[in-house]
């Protein structure tokens, strides 16, 4: 019963206006032409013909949206920016936290054996993971396509952080469109944290 008088809304919404300003456009013409007040008439006529418009317009506002509606439309804000910069291993899972050093922030941790060639050149740190949570132990710029494994620090890091299953990746986000960032970025945050490896790019 409900949705059947719901259904006649629209129409008594825009059907008794309709109504109304024929009736007002009846009053205009019969007063142009069968009385001595032309004008009158004319200004009756011309506000019937503008209430009209306006609730042509209004009526097909609500065609739209009743359309939108009906076909599951959402309307949905942007999302926001990320607070952080997108990962340069955007093709693996983002990871848990930022890690950071100093006063630099690393996106990360990834475990080392299933992160390990990446198809861009990237400011890398090794991590060994502890109990309380991890330390940087060595830096680097990785090789496009090389394994970051092949380092010749790999045997240090195996010593530092005791098993393969300790060793994680962090990166350094740097602008992709200058091409000296990685060494920038490498050279500058090498001058304030120091690494338990030596340092071998």
């Amino acid at each position: 019963m409900f949705m059947s008088v719901w259904k006649f809304i629209p129409f008594m919404l825009f059907g008794i206006p309709l109504l109304v300003i024929f009736g007002i456009f009846v009053s205009g013409a019969f007063t142009l032409f069968f009385t001595e007040k032309t004008d009158r008439g004319k200004d009756v006529i011309a506000r019937a013909l503008t209430y009209f418009l306006i609730l042509l317009a209004l009526f097909l506002v609500f065609v739209v949206v009743s359309y939108l509606v009906g076909q599951g439309e959402v309307f949905e804000p942007e999302e926001e920016q990320s607070e952080f910069p997108i990962s340069p291993m955007g093709i693996f899972p983002q990871p848990p936290s930022f890690l950071m050093v100093e006063d630099y922030s690393f996106s990360g941790p990834w475990l080392l054996s299933e992160v390990d060639v990446n198809d861009e050149s990237h400011v890398y740190a090794i991590f060994c993971k502890k109990e309380e949570g991890y330390d940087i132990i060595d830096m680097g710029i990785n090789s496009i396509g090389r394994p970051i494994s092949n380092s010749k620090n790999y045997e240090c890091w195996q010593e530092k952080c005791g098993s393969p299953e300790n060793i994680h990746l962090g990166f350094y986000w740097t602008p992709p469109d200058d091409p000296n960032s990685n060494r920038q970025s490498y050279d500058q945050i090498k001058k304030v944290i120091e690494f338990v490896c030596k340092l071998q790019i």
